[in-house]
């Protein structure tokens, strides 16, 4: 049968999703979640609370609390899966975020989260990755500095970077195919409250590349 008589509007040379011309870009999926005051017993989920959706996080340097995700946030569109996507994990890397800048007890928050947890990574029913999460690389080191003028030590946060950022460099990449959910969590024995008693996001990116139709 002619082409003409299967498609009399000729609809398909006009689509606007083409997955057979497939293109590629670097873009990683991120996530940011929150670890309060009193720790985390048991487990911590990222990539399950997508754009748009009320999560507790801090802003602008405050207490948590309520606030809808944006793209500070998370790039997820839809909880632990991307549609129509693909995406290919390169690397992985991890970002904290202290409720007050400068707070001096900040890098005892980070050992205590760092040292006392691990990665559990899965694909659908499938468990990819397990990892103590004192493995993956920071974007954002501390950085500190003191002076005998006052007697004063000062802790800031050294900023990320582009295509070149710290990860844990994935010897095998992985794929996470359109539309294959995911789980991504941080996981403790026990609870691990912060030493300064207050409140720490934690922000997870996927460093890879992204596959979507043109």
């Amino acid at each position: 049968m002619p082409n003409y008589l299967r498609d009399p509007l000729r609809a398909q040379g006009f689509r606007t999703q083409k997955p057979e011309s497939p293109e590629d870009l670097w873009q990683p999926l991120y996530d940011r979640s929150c670890y309060v005051t009193a720790g985390t017993a048991g487990s911590l989920s990222f990539f399950s609370i997508p754009l748009g959706q009320n999560s507790t996080l801090i802003t602008g340097g405050g207490a948590a609390a309520a606030k809808v995700k944006t793209y500070r946030d998370t790039n997820m569109e839809n909880a632990g899966v991307v549609p129509s996507k693909m995406h290919v994990i390169m690397g992985i890397s991890v970002a904290y975020f202290a409720r007050t800048a400068g707070n001096v007890n900040q890098a005892d928050d980070r050992e205590m989260v760092r040292d006392n947890c691990y990665i559990e990574f899965r694909i659908v029913d499938k468990k990819i990755l397990t990892l103590p999460l004192v493995c993956i690389p920071e974007l954002n080191p501390l950085v500190v500095g003191s002076t005998t003028v006052n007697n004063d030590t000062v802790i800031g946060a050294a900023g990320g970077g582009g295509y070149g950022v710290p990860m844990y460099r994935l010897p095998v990449p992985i794929t996470i195919n359109p539309f294959e959910n995911f789980q991504f969590q941080l996981k403790w024995d026990g609870t691990c409250a912060t030493p300064s008693g207050l409140d720490m996001d934690i922000l997870f990116v996927l460093q890879g590349f992204m596959r979507r139709p043109t």
